[in-house]
C-alpha cells in the first residue's frame, strides 16, 4: 500500500496542491493519506476525490473570509511595493484580532463545508487520518476516519488546523484542540503503523515538532529549495508559485530527474564525468568548492543553475543538459565569473 503524509504550514499548503498533481500525471494511486493542520484538509480533499482540483480551490480561496481579514487589507497585502496604508490596516487588523482573543473559526468553517463532503469522505475507499492534541492534558491525537464520528469529523479537521491565531473553541467532547503541529508536523508514523510499506512524505516547512520514523522504513520526501512564504502569505501570486514549485519538484522526485531548483533530463554519474573531461583539476577544485558539491553531477548541476538562477531562468520548464550549456556559451561568451568559465570548458560534443 502507498500512502501519503502531508505537513502542516498554513498557506504554504498550496504547494501540496501542485505536487499531488505529479502523482496523477505519474498514475501513482494513493491507498491513504494523513495530515497535520492544512495537510489534513489538503488531505480530507484527497480521500474524497478532490485531489485534481486542489490548485483551482486554492487559487480561488478568498483568504480574507477564511481569515477574517478585511478585502482593503487583503488588497493591500497583495501590492508588489508595501505602503504606509498596509502598515496601518496591518495594526488595526491585529489589534481586531487580539481583542477578539483571536480570528474567528468560522472562516475556515465555511471552507471546509465549501470543499469536502462528509459522506464522500467516509466512504472513499482512501484511508484518512490527521493529528490534533488537546489542550486540557497535552493529548496527541492520532486518528482515521473510521476513529471520528460522522457529525464530528469536520470539527476534527478545524482541530487540527487550530493554530494559536484561531480564538480557541470547545469543539469535541467540550474540549479544546490545538493544532496537530504542536506535536507532530509530518505524520509519517500513522502511515506506517497501519501497515503501509511505501510513504511519501510532501513537506512544507510548516512549524512544529517532526516526530523521528524508522529510517529503513521506505519513505520518500518531497520538499521545497526555495521559500513559501510566511504560513500567512495573503498573497495570490504567491499561492501560484507555490502550486507551480510543488508540481515541478514532486515531478522531479516522482521521475528521478535531476537538478536541486530546476529540472533536468536524467544522466548518470558517468556522463558529468565525460563532460568534465577537459577540465584542469584545479579549475574543477575551485567550482566544486565554491558550490559544496561533490562529484561531477552535483558540480556541473549546480553550476548550471547558479548561472541560470544569476540570469533569471523560469524554474517551470523542462531543461536538457547539453542544450542548457549550449545556451550559457552562446549568451553569456564574456562573463569572467569563474563559473561561468567552467561551463565554457565543458566540452558537450560527441554525447550521446
Amino acid at each position: 500500500m502507498i500512502g501519503l503524509a502531508l505537513e502542516g504550514g498554513g498557506v504554504r499548503g498550496s504547494y501540496q496542491a501542485g505536487a499531488y498533481i505529479a502523482f496523477l500525471e505519474c498514475g501513482i494511486h494513493i491507498d491513504g493519506v494523513c495530515g497535520t493542520s492544512i495537510g489534513a484538509l489538503n488531505g480530507a480533499m484527497i480521500a474524497c476525490g478532490k485531489g485534481s482540483e486542489l490548485p483551482r480551490i486554492w487559487r480561488n480561496i478568498d483568504l480574507s473570509k477564511v481569515f477574517g481579514f478585511s478585502e482593503k487589507y487583503i488588497e493591500a497585502a497583495n501590492k508588489e511595493v508595501k505602503d504606509l496604508n498596509y502598515l496601518k490596516l496591518s495594526f488595526l487588523n491585529m489589534l481586531s484580532i487580539l481583542n477578539n482573543k483571536g480570528i474567528e473559526l468560522q472562516g475556515l468553517r465555511d471552507l471546509i463545508d465549501e470543499v469536502i463532503d462528509i459522506n464522500t469522505l467516509m466512504n472513499s475507499n482512501i484511508d484518512y487520518g490527521l493529528v490534533t492534541v488537546r489542550l486540557k492534558d497535552l493529548k496527541p491525537m492520532y486518528l482515521f476516519k473510521e476513529e471520528m464520528s460522522k457529525e464530528k469529523l469536520k470539527d476534527y479537521i478545524i482541530a487540527s488546523c487550530s493554530l494559536p491565531i484561531f480564538k480557541l473553541e470547545k469543539l469535541i467532547d467540550d474540549e479544546y484542540y490545538l493544532d496537530g503541529g504542536f506535536y507532530d508536523v509530518g505524520p509519517v508514523n500513522m502511515l506506517l503503523n497501519k501497515g503501509y510499506k511505501k510513504v511519501y512524505l510532501i513537506k512544507i516547512h510548516g512549524i512544529g515538532f517532526h516526530r523521528k520514523y524508522d529510517k529503513d522504513a521506505d519513505v520518500t520526501v518531497i520538499e521545497p529549495k526555495r521559500s513559501l512564504g510566511s504560513v500567512l502569505e495573503l498573497n495570490a501570486k504567491r499561492i501560484d508559485e507555490n502550486i507551480k514549485m510543488g508540481y515541478y519538484d514532486a515531478i522531479r522526485v516522482l521521475k528521478n530527474l535531476d537538478g536541486y531548483n530546476y529540472v533536468f533530463n536524467s544522466k548518470s554519474e558517468k556522463y558529468y564525468k565525460w563532460l568534465n573531461r577537459k577540465i584542469k583539476k584545479k579549475e574543477y577544485r575551485r567550482v566544486k568548492f565554491f558550490l559544496g558539491a561533490k562529484t561531477y553531477k552535483e558540480t556541473t548541476i549546480k553550476a548550471l543553475e547558479y548561472i541560470m538562477e544569476k540570469n533569471g531562468w523560469n524554474f517551470y520548464e523542462f531543461y536538457q543538459v547539453k542544450k542548457v550549456i549550449k545556451k550559457i556559451k552562446k549568451e553569456y561568451p564574456k562573463k569572467e565569473h569563474f563559473v561561468y568559465e567552467y561551463i565554457r570548458d565543458l566540452k558537450t560534443f560527441f554525447l550521446i
